[in-house]
Parts: C-alpha cells; sequence; structure tokens
C-alpha cells in the first residue's frame, strides 16, 4: 500500500478551523477552511489527479497522528472540504457520519456502519438520488485485529466479465429496482448496476438492495440475473482483484465511489476500538 504523505507546509490551514465535537452531524461545514494556502491547494490537485485520472484510490498522511480526536477530526474534515463539497450521506442530511460500533445506531440505515460484521461489497450512497463522486475515511483508531477496508476496481471485474460472459454482463447495464427493505415507506429506486461510456465506467451496487428491490415491487429476480449477480460477486471476491487497507490514525483513505465496490474484514476489539470518520463529496472541479 502506498500513503501520499501531506506535505508540511499544507497542513497549517487544516489547524485554522476546529469544529465542536458535538457539532449535529448534518451541519459540518461544507467550504473549505479560510485562507487555504497554496500549498494546500496544490497537494489537493495532485490527490484529485490521483483520485480522478490515475489509481483512483489512496491514503493520505496528514502527519497530525498527535492532535486529540476533536482537533484531528476537524483537520480531516478541513483536508476533506479543501478536496471536495461534501454531501448528505443519507435522506436525513447527514454529511460527517461516525463508523465505529454502537449498540444504538441512529439510522435504520447504518446497521452496517456500526457494527463489526463485514456485511456486502457495495458502493456508497447507492440509494441516494444522486451518489457520491467521493468516499472518505478518516482514521481515529483501528480495532486490535482485523477492520481493513477492501477496495475492487469495477472496471477490472467489467472487462473480465465483458470477455467471459457478455451476455450476463448486458444484464447488469439494464435498470433494476434497490431498496433497502429498513423504511417500507421509501421509494424503490431504478439504477444500473453498470454503466459504461468510451471512457468511464461507473457502478452502482449491493446485492442485498437489489434483491429487495425485486420483493418490495412483488416479484422474483429471474434466473439470469441471479447467474450475472453470481459471477459479478465471485469476481469480487477473487484476490487478485482486492486491495486492502488498514486506516491508521491521522489517515484518510479517499476512493472514486463510481469506479470501487467496497467492503471490510470483520474486526476484534479488546483494548482497541476502531474508529473511523466518514465523509461522501462530489468534486469542486470538473
Amino acid at each position: 500500500m502506498t500513503i501520499h504523505p501531506l506535505p508540511e507546509q499544507a497542513r497549517d490551514a487544516l489547524l485554522t478551523r476546529q469544529i465542536p465535537a458535538d457539532q449535529p452531524l448534518d451541519a459540518w461545514p461544507v467550504d473549505a477552511p479560510a485562507g487555504t494556502s497554496d500549498a494546500l491547494r496544490a497537494a489537493c490537485a495532485d490527490i484529485t489527479r490521483e483520485l480522478r485520472e490515475n489509481k483512483g484510490w489512496l491514503v493520505v498522511d496528514t502527519g497530525l497522528v498527535g492532535l486529540d480526536d476533536e482537533q484531528l477530526c476537524s483537520a480531516s474534515w478541513n483536508l476533506f472540504t479543501a478536496l471536495c463539497r461534501p454531501v448528505p450521506q443519507y435522506r436525513s442530511g447527514e454529511l460527517m457520519y461516525p463508523v465505529e460500533v454502537s449498540a444504538a445506531p441512529t439510522l435504520a440505515s447504518s446497521h452496517y456502519s456500526s457494527s463489526s460484521r463485514t456485511g456486502g461489497f457495495h458502493t456508497d450512497g447507492t440509494l441516494l438520488d444522486a451518489a457520491p463522486d467521493l468516499a472518505m475515511l478518516a482514521g481515529l483508531s483501528a480495532a486490535d485485529e482485523g477492520g481493513e477496508t477492501v477496495l475492487v476496481d469495477a472496471g477490472r471485474l467489467v472487462e473480465a466479465l465483458a470477455e467471459s460472459a457478455p451476455d450476463l454482463l448486458s444484464l447488469l447495464e439494464e435498470p433494476h429496482p434497490f431498496h433497502s427493505g429498513d423504511n417500507a415507506g421509501d421509494p424503490v429506486m431504478l439504477h444500473r448496476i453498470v454503466s459504461r461510456t468510451a471512457s468511464r465506467t461507473e457502478v452502482r451496487y449491493l446485492r442485498r438492495y437489489i434483491e429487495q428491490g425485486h420483493r418490495t415491487q412483488g416479484r422474483a429476480m429471474e434466473d439470469k440475473l441471479v447467474a450475472a449477480l453470481d459471477a459479478w460477486e465471485q469476481l469480487i471476491a477473487d484476490p487478485a482483484h482486492q486491495a486492502s487497507v488498514l486506516i491508521g490514525r491521522g489517515q484518510l483513505l479517499l476512493w472514486d465511489n463510481f469506479r470501487f465496490v467496497h467492503g471490510r474484514t470483520p474486526f476484534t476489539e479488546r483494548l482497541h476500538r476502531r474508529r473511523l470518520r466518514r465523509g461522501y463529496g462530489v468534486f469542486r472541479t470538473a
């Protein structure tokens, strides 16, 4: 794993804005911190280029591991807002969200974020009208064992499926119903799992939502669609397609949310808890 160190000259602007620990989750600032330096702008341009044109994901080390939790959350958020404009993660408006084990998650749709289980590979914001360009996890602490985030480049999966089973890939390019199953009153969303243009492949995915979408509409999934999803999941599960990342304190994992599906390994907390802060964003520049 390659870690992208934030230049020392770029850190100063991250310390100029302090966000209170009790700031409502839907009221975190969406503007970049005032007085953003040329060094920070240059660093953000390099990060954006890596995300949009090259690898598609990276780990940024802020070098601010010695800050307390409130200061580190603020600094991480300030970097995120310099990179992109944060957008809500849920229909209830949360901009920043704690990803850590909790006995009482605040949202029905956050059970996975508040648990230690693995869950299915997915894209973030799958049920939103407009999914975010960028996803971010900022590290406060890692668990005693496990808890790696696992990224899979869906473009590679599409290439493999186009070669081995183009008829199954064509099914993934058709609109399908998505529903969480958590709130019966939520609308069924129709999305293509795979969307391709001449220059880019984009994905929206969580198998459970697709299965629930069909149930909510009162119809069974066709056998061929089940076969297509099975083939897709088999490719995702291939270690050759996976990159595992353990996010350390003071580090931000950033990835192109339309290009990658992700999951996580199970983890064990004894002396140390896995504590992350999540953000979704859209790029500020075209």
